[in-house]
């Protein structure tokens, strides 16, 4: 058992996602008495009960069997009771013979690819563990990488017993389509499934005998019945006795297998059904697997233990990477590559402010994926539209992008998103400027991170014509002043959707004209990569004149309002976020640094990171902290993005923290460090307590409880944490620029 998990003092009792990458499948479980299983193509915990345990005695003794807390509670009686009528009572008794583990005997640790529970009498750990996916050329590899399941392991070390004990995996499907598989191998593999679509498959470590199946309509049927398999049972299992003086090892392959159309509007099929012929080959294929898993994940554990963070940051990384890959999909539309991340609960395909924000994680480990996303936009989801300012005439606008490609396995029709409806100012309105912003932004990172000098060519003209837009749609200022004609009277939003004025409305917003800020500053800088010529950016680049603006905004008291509309409630409320977008030339910056490219790029880059406009983004965020009102804090030290909402998003917050310790070195102050401390326990807490540790890894809280954005891919961002202690040092010279 590796050393390098921590084990959880605080609340273990929570749901975490365990899945593979590509398949938009989740094995989820943890949290008490709410039960999980395998989910597939669904945005919350599967509904399955879960038998994880162990009974004294042998197989068909009676005796109680004791299991982890991954059961719901039973209402009513066994389906057999629509067999037998008479025998329901007798029935609904026996499906109760299994009582769980109190929580104080259950020991959590929980890694970056493993999570293992200790009881007395076991361990139960799952393996996740994550790599690059390689490009579709290298078929051993993607093959690898796009393996649809995960792998668990349930030992029983019976060494000191008296007595035999009985282990069991088992699940209750709750439908009928349950069947074994595996009965005729010939190297003691022994499984069940769901139908064609998911399924289990375990195997003794060292031993081709011993193990065994049950299936009935409960677990204590297959234990104890003369017939412990019943093809009409809902609930199957693997069973393996343990004699006393010896100790088991049973190695649990979790998977699943889509085959066909699985999508509409485009049509796509999973990638990995290039790879694997059904689901009996997968559930093979990932036991064989099984010591690369093992070993990968343990890796992957000492990588984040090792990290110097703190455990809450830990934490935090190791519950995001498992929610991202579980809203991951790999498709083969057409026969090329599809790239698709799910918005968790919404399952909305490729949200484009999410993949502005995960396109960090993606670029360090698949840039050729942030190329794909960005291709589909522009292939897909591209439109061009009018602008008008309230009560204004139309005028011309420009080319941007929806907010996604459609919900639940449909895309959406060409140039229109699932989300976007006219006629509003709240939730479901157009996010046409702040998608046109992102693609802009997701664009440069990718260039800056690849030096693909030969996609920046092939999309010269595009980004040229993302200028001309963000032009059209702003003031002499540079700042935001049109809304999209396709609004129909209603006004544009920003991602923080469900946020009040101060960050919901995107006109005028502060936060938008630093996205848009950084966007002229990415525009500049794909100019110069691409010859200098001003090919991109038009030559007539807005971001000192947005600069400007809101160095004046800040006025005497250096701090800005949300809104700048003095008759908008926004104009009174202050937030955080306005430092968030500083993230961009940053990443850019290190990104030049690390290839050793860009001497001129690199030393506007760094110019734009110092001045008059950081340093007030720097005293705006630092009175925000600074507040002896604490406005842009809960109660229990958790980070408030905006002072008159009790709205925030895990995601940006990460950003935010990022930006602060490396952009503004905010927490070279001693209080701003020990802010940050108390706010990542807080943020810990968000996620196990409560309906939160329901919902696995969620983003949006509401006074620290998880409201939306459940069971989300954009924490994500999180992993940014692990890039500190890397980071580059702005006080140098642009020429001398090293990492820490």
């Amino acid at each position: 058992m590796p050393i390098s998990t921590p084990n959880f003092p605080k609340n273990p009792n929570f749901n975490a996602q365990h899945s593979p990458v590509g398949a938009f499948m989740s094995f989820t479980c943890g949290h008490a008495g709410s039960g999980g299983g395998i989910g597939v193509e669904i945005g919350k915990p599967a509904a399955q009960n879960l038998f994880v345990g162990v009974k004294q005695g042998g197989r068909r003794e009676s005796g109680t069997l004791r299991c982890l807390p991954f059961l719901k509670s039973f209402t009513g009686t066994s389906a057999a009771a629509n067999y037998d009528v008479e025998k329901a009572a007798a029935q609904a008794a026996a499906d109760r013979s299994y009582d769980a583990y109190p929580a104080d005997q259950i020991k959590r640790e929980y890694g970056w690819a493993t999570d293992r529970w200790v009881t007395p009498d076991f361990s139960f750990t799952i393996y996740t563990p994550f790599d690059p996916v390689p490009k579709p050329t290298e078929h051993d590899a993607m093959r690898q990488a796009l393996l649809p399941a995960v792998l668990a392991r349930l030992d029983v070390d019976n060494r000191d017993g008296k007595q035999t004990k009985t282990a069991v995996f088992a699940i209750d499907f709750g439908e009928a389509g349950t069947r074994l598989i595996g009965e005729h191998s010939t190297d003691g593999s022994l499984g069940f499934a769901w139908r064609r679509k998911m399924g289990v498959l375990g195997r003794l470590e060292g031993k081709t005998t011993g193990l065994g199946a049950l299936q009935r309509w409960s677990v204590a049927e297959g234990l104890t019945d003369v017939n412990p398999i019943h093809a009409l049972g809902n609930t199957a299992g693997l069973v393996v006795e343990v004699p006393p003086g010896e100790k088991r090892s049973l190695l649990i392959a979790i998977g699943v297998y889509l085959d066909g159309v699985v999508t509409t509007g485009l049509e796509g099929r999973y990638y990995y059904t290039r790879y694997y012929t059904g689901l009996e080959d997968v559930l093979t294929s990932a036991l064989e697997e099984a010591p690369r898993l093992m070993a990968r994940s343990e890796t992957l554990d000492a990588e984040l233990s090792g990290s110097g963070l703190s455990l809450d940051q830990q934490f935090m990384i190791a519950h995001a990477t498992r929610s991202y890959y579980g809203s991951t999909q790999m498709l083969d539309v057409g026969g090329e590559p599809y790239w698709v991340v799910n918005e968790g609960e919404y399952c909305m395909m490729n949200t484009l402010d999410l993949t502005v924000d995960q396109a960090f994680w993606e670029l360090k480990h698949n840039p050729w994926l942030v190329k794909n996303e960005l291709d589909m936009f522009t292939r897909h989801y591209a439109y061009h539209d009018q602008v008008r300012a309230p009560g204004g005439a139309p005028r011309p606008g420009g080319i941007s992008f929806v907010h996604d490609q459609g919900v639940n396995n449909n895309f959406s029709p060409r140039g229109r998103s699932s989300y976007e409806l006219a006629k509003l100012t709240g939730c479901f309105s157009f996010m046409t400027m702040e998608e046109l912003a992102n693609w802009v932004l997701t664009a440069t990172c990718y260039v800056a991170k690849t030096g693909d000098a030969e996609w920046l060519t092939k999309n010269r003209k595009t980004l040229a014509a993302c200028a001309e837009s963000l032009r059209a749609r702003c003031d002499a200022n540079g700042i935001m002043a049109f809304d999209s004609t396709l609004c129909d009277g209603g006004a544009e939003i920003t991602t923080y959707d469900s946020l009040d004025e101060s960050l919901g409305q995107a006109r005028s917003n502060t936060y938008i004209a630093v996205k848009t800020w950084a966007c002229w500053i990415g525009l500049k800088l794909l100019d110069q990569l691409a010859g200098g010529e001003g090919s991109i950016d038009g030559g007539a680049n807005r971001a000192e004149a947005i600069a400007a603006a809101l160095i004046k905004a800040a006025g005497r008291t250096g701090v800005l309002p949300a809104v700048m509309e003095r008759d908008n409630p926004g104009f009174h409320s202050r937030i955080l976020p306005v430092a968030e977008s500083l993230v961009y030339p940053f990443y850019w910056l290190e990104c030049l640094a690390a290839r050793s490219v860009g001497g001129e790029a690199r030393d506007s880059l760094v110019a734009s990171l110092h001045g008059p406009f950081i340093d007030a983004v720097k005293r705006h965020t630092l009175a925000l902290l600074n507040d002896s009102k604490r406005q842009n804090l809960f109660d229990d030290g958790g980070i408030k993005l905006s002072s008159t909402s009790n709205n925030s998003w895990m995601s940006k917050i990460a950003i935010f923290q990022y930006v602060c310790r490396t952009v503004l070195r905010l927490d070279e102050d001693p209080k701003i460090a020990a802010l940050f401390t108390a706010a990542d326990a807080a943020h810990t807490a968000w996620q196990t307590d409560g309906i939160s540790g329901y919902w696995a890894c969620s983003d949006q809280f509401i006074n620290g409880e998880a409201k939306g954005s459940r069971y989300y891919p954009r924490i994500i961002t999180a992993a940014l944490f692990l890039e500190e202690k890397h980071a580059l040092k702005l006080t140098q010279p642009a020429a001398a620029i090293t990492t820490a």
